[in-house]
């Protein structure tokens, strides 16, 4: 997939941009707050339909302007588009794709990114590793957000009743009409959480051992309150699931909020052993998180057909030379890339690769 192009109307800090993008490798240069960080959440909303740094479109919008546009062509192994995207501060949001009304974005755009603020994904907490399971999986399955949209609000009704209950025989009884849906749709949220974890497993392990030289190892956990099997099917967790619903029962009751499923889970990261989230460096942790995002690429490019633009927003600065050639080596494979960075030899320190350059101050864009 490429991106050829993106305009931007009243989008963060800039009035009008239209700028052109290379087929291969992208490089944005500047002072810090600038508009670096803008451009890439440009991109990569088209992915989608929301921003990696907030879930209000609203925060979007220039300072004291009524509205964003944002338009931009792609090319895909299924053909070419254009997509034009509209917000209003009164939430009023139009999707146009090739000029026709849509409801979403094309699920064809696949897009992922790498911010500073990714690193509590490491050190955070457990819900930020839930997001980013979500989020990826999203984009892998075309069905999985609306299963998750449904088992949040199944959980919200049965969270409703729990913080509601006064009589408990009334309660329980209220309850039961709503332990079917939580369990029909967590599971199906667990199982698919459960196969990511898997295949990220596996590719994660291989990638932190290239960015590191073959001197440390990454290993993944996926922690759940049910005692569950990775290889079960999805039938298995369902009865699992149903089975140890019912055992904390008395307790949910007493505490008054639903304690077993998808939503309470953690995705553990080591490193050689010990838990990232207590001995990892800065360094470390930039590094397990590329491992997960550049392993994510390679998921999207093998469900998918083709690779996801790859965004990397301030990535080399805490990256050592042998690091920092590996992902130039991932980047040569044909991924579409963005990188932002202060200046170009913090970004490719005795590299040599094509691509264009871009200098970015007070929200202009001009090529170099």
């Amino acid at each position: 997939m490429r991106i050829k192009n993106i305009r931007l109307i009243n989008f963060r800090n800039y009035e009008k941009l239209s700028v052109d993008f290379d087929s291969n490798l992208n490089i944005f240069l500047g002072d810090n707050a600038q508009g670096k960080t803008n451009l890439l959440e440009s991109i990569f909303y088209f992915a989608g339909g929301r921003s990696n740094r907030t879930s209000q479109d609203r925060e979007l919008i220039r300072w004291n302007q009524p509205f964003f546009n944002i338009s931009a062509d792609f090319d895909t192994h299924k053909g070419s588009f254009n997509v034009k995207a509209a917000y209003t501060v009164e939430g009023k949001k139009k999707i146009m794709v090739n000029s026709l009304n849509q409801k979403r974005f094309p699920e064809d755009i696949k897009a992922v990114i790498f911010s500073p603020e990714d690193l509590t994904l490491v050190k955070g907490p457990p819900s930020g590793r839930r997001d980013f399971l979500d989020r990826e999986i999203g984009q892998i399955s075309a069905v999985y957000s609306n299963i998750l949209r449904d088992y949040s609000k199944i959980l919200r009704q049965r969270n409703k009743v729990l913080k509601l209950s006064i009589d408990r025989k009334k309660t329980e009884e209220d309850l039961s009409l709503w332990d079917e849906q939580l369990i029909h749709y967590g599971s199906q949220v667990l199982k698919k959480r459960l196969d990511i974890i898997q295949q990220l497993s596996i590719l994660s392990r291989l990638v932190y051992r290239r960015l590191t030289n073959q001197k440390e190892n990454m290993r993944l956990q996926y922690v759940t309150g049910m005692k569950v099997d990775q290889n079960w099917e999805l039938e298995d967790l369902k009865n699992v699931f149903r089975e140890q619903l019912n055992m904390v029962k008395k307790e949910e009751l007493r505490q008054r909020v639903t304690l077993l499923g998808p939503h309470r889970d953690d995705l553990k990261i080591f490193i050689d052993h010990q838990p990232a989230k207590n001995f990892a460096s800065q360094g470390q942790q930039r590094t397990c998180v590329l491992a997960l995002k550049l392993s994510i690429v390679e998921i999207i490019k093998g469900k998918w057909g083709e690779y996801p633009v790859l965004l990397l927003d301030d990535v080399f600065s805490e990256l050592d030379q042998s690091r920092r050639t590996y992902l130039v080596h991932e980047i040569k494979k044909g991924i579409q890339t963005f990188i932002t960075g202060t200046r170009e030899a913090e970004i490719f320190k005795n590299v040599t690769v094509p691509a264009k350059n871009f200098l970015i101050q007070q929200g202009s864009v001009k090529v170099l």
